[in-house]
C-alpha cells in the first residue's frame, strides 16, 4: 500500500468532511472509494484514511460488507442528536463554568446574510460554538462542535420544514450580545424544543431511508 503525503491526506480529508456535511450522499449510502478518489484526484489509500479519521467522528460508519457508509439520520437518532446539542450548549451555560453577570455580553460577531440553507447551518454551527466557548472548557466546546457536524445535514434541511429559522438565530444572537442569561438559556431551549417537535419531518426531508441501502 502505498503511504499518501500529509498535503494530500489532509486535502482529501477536507473535501470529504465538506461533501458529507454538505449532504452530498444520503444516509446510508455506501462510499465507494474509487469513484471518490476520481473526485478528489487522488488514489484510494488517502481516501481509506479519511474515512477511517471520519469514523472516529462519526460522520461516517462502518459498512457490515466493507468499506464506510453515511450514518442513517432517523428519528430516534436525530431526536436523540438534538437533546445532545441542547444540553451541551445550556451546559456550557451553567452559573457554575461561567463569571456569571446580570447582563450577557459575549464577543460574538453578528451573523452575516442568511439566504441559503448552507449559509443558515454555518452560521448556526459558529454561533453555537462561539457560545459553549464561554464555558473556557475544551472538552465542552469539542463536544459541541462535534454534535454540531453531525446536525450540520439536519440544519440544511431545517428551512424547508421550519418558518423563519434565520430570525430564530439572529434573536439568539442577540441575547448573546445585550440580553439576561436566563433569557439566553430560554431560548436555547425553545430553539431545540421546536426542533424536536418536527423531527419526523426534518427526518423526512433529509431523505432516511428504512430499508433500501444506497450507493455512491
Amino acid at each position: 500500500m502505498m503511504l499518501s503525503s500529509p498535503a494530500t491526506s489532509s486535502r482529501v480529508y477536507a473535501l470529504l468532511k465538506e461533501d458529507i456535511l454538505r449532504g452530498r450522499f444520503a444516509p446510508r449510502t455506501t462510499l465507494i472509494e474509487r469513484s471518490l478518489a476520481d473526485d478528489y484526484g487522488t488514489s484510494v489509500t488517502p481516501i481509506r484514511n479519511a474515512a477511517s479519521q471520519l469514523v472516529g467522528e462519526r460522520l461516517l460508519s462502518l459498512h457490515a460488507g466493507g468499506g464506510y457508509e453515511i450514518p442513517n439520520v432517523g428519528v430516534a437518532e436525530l431526536s436523540d442528536l438534538y437533546f445532545w446539542h441542547g444540553q451541551l450548549v445550556r451546559s456550557a451555560l451553567n452559573p457554575k463554568r461561567i463569571d456569571a453577570k446580570p447582563a450577557v455580553q459575549l464577543i460574538i460577531d453578528p451573523l452575516p446574510e442568511l439566504t441559503t440553507p448552507i449559509s443558515i447551518a454555518t452560521a448556526t454551527a459558529r454561533l453555537f460554538s462561539a457560545i459553549a466557548a464561554v464555558s473556557s472548557s475544551s472538552e465542552l466546546a469539542c463536544a459541541v462542535a462535534s454534535a454540531g457536524e453531525r446536525l450540520s445535514v439536519a440544519r440544511l434541511r431545517e428551512p424547508a420544514v421550519l418558518n423563519g429559522v434565520a430570525d430564530e438565530l439572529r434573536a439568539v444572537q442577540a441575547l448573546t450580545v445585550r440580553g439576561r442569561w436566563s433569557d439566553l438559556v430560554r431560548s436555547i431551549w425553545a430553539y431545540h424544543r421546536r426542533r424536536q417537535r418536527r423531527v419526523a419531518e426534518i427526518a423526512a426531508a433529509i431523505g432516511s431511508p428504512s430499508r433500501d441501502e444506497r450507493s455512491y
